[in-house]
């Protein structure tokens, strides 16, 4: 089947990722905040939602090409070589004169739990959703693309990708994700309307539940992550249902629902039935959590372990 060509908006991350020993819920609590923590380690890792979504897409025979805001810290970095090595094509980057692409950083704790703070960089900054949009509405009119997907950015920059994806026919992917709480009820409601399908974890469906539930009720397609206990959805042409994880032995949990949602992209991309698409989402899934970092995995056994879990081989998956 021919690789799929998939617009992706969102944003790219040099991500810091601290180890924290022991387990984050039994620090101390008293009025305020001012702790230290002693770490057992730290690492520099490639990251971003929507660069981390590319990122397996490619792995996979897709052919993405992330549109987002980055630094003058990319041209040359070592970032933009990672890239280049692993076939994603950079070109519809948009370098802003700030100093400073998005940074996260991530303490993870000993039980898998997980507390980020997240700089932004220059896509946060006043007037990058008319630039955002420009680009978008620019490539879309000249050149075909089969999906898009609207990785976590800040409300502003979303609602006008949307509008752009909508305005030329294009179907995507909406993923709030760890912005959703950086939305207002106005911008849930209007990026909600643009909206056909959506994924997104409990704490971010019962987000947008006090924001715009009427809405939310309306989307044809709402996919609901829930870790370990698997994965629901309500769809107004397929049905509802719900389907188990892929078991892993979990080395690190960072990125592992943006490889969810690239194997989700894959497989539905190719005509797979919505249980099929989301078993080959929980199989990117488990293959990052079994990973360290979310752009260092490999997915040529991404097949195999399809069959070794599901147990059968569709049309979709064959070579």
């Amino acid at each position: 089947m021919r690789p799929r060509r998939i617009l992706l908006t969102g944003t790219l991350a040099i991500d810091t990722v601290c180890t924290y020993p022991g387990v984050l819920q039994a620090l101390p609590r008293h009025p305020g905040i001012n702790l230290s923590v002693q770490l057992s380690g730290f690492e520099r890792r490639f990251g971003g939602c929507a660069m981390n979504i590319a990122y397996t897409l490619k792995l996979l025979g897709d052919e993405p090409l992330p549109v987002a805001f980055v630094g003058q810290d990319f041209s040359g970095s070592d970032y933009a070589a990672h890239l280049q090595r692993a076939g994603i094509d950079a070109s519809q980057l948009l370098v802003a004169a700030e100093p400073h692409s998005a940074h996260g950083f991530i303490f993870t704790d000993r039980e898998q739990n997980q507390f980020t703070g997240f700089f932004g960089g220059p896509g946060v900054e006043p007037g990058t959703a008319p630039a955002l949009a420009s680009r978008l509405n620019a490539l879309l009119a000249g050149g075909s693309y089969d999906f898009g997907v609207l990785a976590p950015d800040v409300p502003a920059n979303m609602i006008a990708a949307a509008t752009a994806l909508r305005r030329h026919g294009v179907p995507f992917l909406t993923d709030p994700g760890q912005n959703v709480t950086d939305f207002a009820a106005a911008d849930a409601r209007a990026l909600l309307e643009l909206t056909t399908a959506l994924m997104v974890n409990e704490f971010e469906h019962a987000t947008l539940r006090k924001l715009a539930g009427d809405l939310l009720d309306a989307v044809p397609l709402v996919l609901v992550t829930r870790g370990e206990r698997g994965s629901r959805w309500r769809s107004a042409d397929d049905g509802d249902g719900e389907e188990r994880a892929v078991p892993a032995t979990v080395r690190d949990p960072t990125g592992c629902g943006d490889a969810f949602r690239a194997g989700f992209l894959h497989a539905r991309l190719r005509g797979a039935p919505l249980a099929e698409a989301v078993r080959s989402g929980s199989t990117a899934a488990a293959i990052v959590l079994e990973s360290v970092g979310t752009q260092r995995h490999a997915a040529d056994r991404f097949a195999e372990r399809y069959r070794a879990v599901w147990g059968d081989t569709p049309a979709w998956l064959a070579p």
